[in-house]
């Protein structure tokens, strides 16, 4: 009833209201995306009603909930002017990056300003492109709010309509209700307030989409794919099965009707030189490569296993801290060991219970995510790091919280298992954990371990909770490290800190700390005594060689993260591979040289490896089987 009586508020604000810019009780934003000026849009806002008064303060987000870090989305905002009902101009005065202040000696009626496009600012501290902005005219656009439109302080929790004028052929792909008023070329879209309008990105381009169902659920996959080398079709087959197991991890029962899977694909790469997504309730942004299906497939499949599950949390578990995010100056959760952590385990886990990657895949990921978690600043415990992420030296060791985080993740779920004799797992708990709470009911951050503690008790599957209190107390609330031999062995499994293995060596190394950037932003090998025999004698990389070319696709600082994954995830034994460098001859001079190799195993010393044991017992293939294959 509750949704019913606003769409139909809302409808009624928008036909009678909007376009005759009568102030009604809701922000009214609209744009034109055929109007772009030096990548920046204009934007324009009549008020909602309640907003009155001599000093009315205007805000742009210093950060959004999933990006972990101050971004200050007012440094975006070129020229705001406010104006009374009759156009006669109001005093504005800017106080800081995302604030400004409206001399209201009139009642103020329409703020008007100008948004550039975050992907091609030149600003220190850029903002991941997943969480920006972009503006390509007769291209496409990305749109997350937070780098478009403000709020009133204390204002938050109005409704927001927006108006956009598009190119006819355009299709604007977002989760938000979108409002049908009989105009072609004119969506006009709903949000019951600012926390939920920012968690509802838009991109807008020529439609290239595919549909399925799961269940009750309907899942859409949008695509921009500017040469055309990948269709939504295509990826949507890479996708479907990920949820498909997903859904069936959740118990067949998907907690949205609807999600979106948005696709921005581009074939430069990106300005932080960065690739990945950010998840939201109901849709995910991707920005990747542009490549066939069948080259990023991988990366799709882990990013969208990854996003899709923030629909457990933090949509239905989630602390008064998300909640109530307080977009100027957020407070942290302590939880992100829960949010991104244990999320980014069970992407890894479904996979592999499910069929979709192997087992021996599967250890070969904790050892990765082991080896990647040793690169960051130690001595913090997870949940200290979380409440500090956003400052120094906190900040810097966030990205753990995806290795360490993950791992801690599944050492829990072991010890769960081996304590219940494989009857109580995490999946358990994380579904005991939604019952409890739920999309509006969080907890309070100093509440949540006593209640996991409750839930495990009540389960009835342990005889003392107490090892798991001893868990979180060492490896979540505290710092210890984590002996993942010993939660390990029951399942058969054994961990070495370092072993000798058979392998191949894709990147020779290289991804050991051996570049550097030179004075021109390229490549260049600075360590080459970091790499190992493939790199050495496979390719053939020398010392100070500058890497121009990988397999045909430029080494650049906007390319290369997206470059080198997607190389990755393909690479098996026997591939070519042809690498360009420039090398100084014996006058000093560059020269361009090009190294040929072919992929093949080679011993190497690996560190952090785990193995499944040659006899494990009965016990351990009872467990492992739970663990791994569902029991099936």
């Amino acid at each position: 009833m509750r949704q019913w009586l606003y769409s139909f508020i809302c409808v009624a604000l928008y036909s009678g209201a909007l376009f005759a810019q009568e102030e009604t009780e809701a922000y009214q934003y609209y744009i034109n995306l055929g109007k772009v000026d030096n990548d920046m849009l204009e934007v324009e806002m009549i008020a909602p009603l309640s907003v009155t008064g001599l000093d009315l303060i205007y805000h742009f987000p210093a950060t959004v909930p999933g990006t972990y870090e101050i971004l200050d989305f007012g440094r975006f905002v070129q020229d705001l002017k406010a104006f009374d009902k009759k156009g006669k101009e109001l005093k504005v005065e800017r106080t800081d990056q995302n604030t400004w202040k409206i001399k209201a000696e009139r009642k103020l009626h329409k703020i008007t300003y100008r948004i550039e496009d975050t992907w091609d600012a030149k600003l220190k501290n850029p903002v991941f492109e997943p969480a920006g902005t972009s503006f390509e005219v007769g291209k496409a656009f990305v749109l997350n709010h937070s780098g478009c439109f403000g709020f009133f302080k204390n204002k938050e929790n109005l409704p927001f309509v927006l108006k956009f004028d598009r190119p006819s052929t355009f299709y604007g792909a977002t989760s938000l209700e979108r409002l049908d008023i009989g105009d072609f070329d004119t969506d006009v879209f709903q949000a019951e307030s600012y926390g939920e309008l920012i968690d509802q990105p838009i991109m807008y381009c020529v439609a290239d989409t595919m549909k399925f169902k799961m269940g009750y659920s309907e899942i859409e996959v949008v695509v921009f794919s500017p040469n055309k080398k990948v269709t939504a079709k295509e990826l949507g087959k890479k996708i479907r099965p990920v949820v498909e197991a997903q859904n069936q991890y959740l118990g067949s029962i998907l907690p949205v009707d609807r999600y979106l899977f948005i696709l921005y694909l581009s074939s430069e790469g990106y300005g932080t030189g960065q690739i990945g997504a950010l998840e939201h309730s109901r849709s995910s942004m991707f920005c990747l490569v542009e490549e066939a299906a069948e080259k990023i497939a991988k990366q799709v499949s882990d990013i969208a296993a990854h996003e899709f599950f923030h629909i457990v949390t933090p949509l239905f578990i989630h602390s008064e801290e998300i909640q109530n995010f307080n977009f100027m100056n957020p407070k942290m959760s302590q939880h992100l060991w829960l949010y991104e952590g244990v999320v980014e385990y069970m992407s890894q886990h479904v996979q592999a219970k499910f069929d979709l990657i192997s087992n021996d895949k599967f250890l070969e990921i904790l050892g990765d995510k082991v080896r990647t978690s040793y690169k960051f600043k130690d001595g913090f415990s997870l949940t200290e790091m979380s409440a500090n992420c956003l400052v120094e030296p906190y900040s810097k060791a966030y990205n753990n919280i995806y290795y360490k985080g993950a791992m801690t993740a599944a050492c829990l779920e072991v010890q769960l298992l081996s304590l219940s004799n494989g009857k109580y797992g995490l999946q358990d708990m994380m579904k005991d954990l939604s019952g409890f709470y739920g999309k509006d009911n969080p907890f309070k951050d100093d509440e949540l371990f006593d209640k996991i503690y409750q839930l495990i008790s009540e389960s009835g599957f342990f005889a003392d909770v107490s090892p798991i209190k001893n868990f979180i107390q060492k490896y979540i609330k505290g710092s210890e490290r984590l002996p993942y031999d010993e939660f390990m062995r029951p399942f058969g499994i054994t961990y070495a800190e370092q072993a000798k293995i058979e392998e191949i060596s894709p990147l020779g190394g290289i991804e050991n700390g051996v570049l550097k950037n030179d004075s021109l932003s390229r490549f260049y090998i600075a360590k080459a005594e970091k790499m190992d025999d493939f790199g050495k004698n496979g390719i053939g990389f020398k010392q100070d060689d500058i890497i121009t070319d990988w397999n045909g696709k430029a080494f650049t600082v906007k390319a290369v993260s997206g470059l080198l994954l997607t190389f990755l995830d393909n690479a098996k034994e026997g591939d070519k591979l042809e690498i360009k460098v420039l090398r100084k001859n014996a006058k000093g001079e560059l020269e361009p040289k090009t190294l040929n190799a072919t992929l093949t195993k080679v011993p190497v010393d690996k560190k952090h490896v785990f193995q499944f044991i040659d006899k494990p017992t009965e016990s351990q293939l009872n467990l492992r089987k739970i663990w791994l294959d569902g029991g099936n």
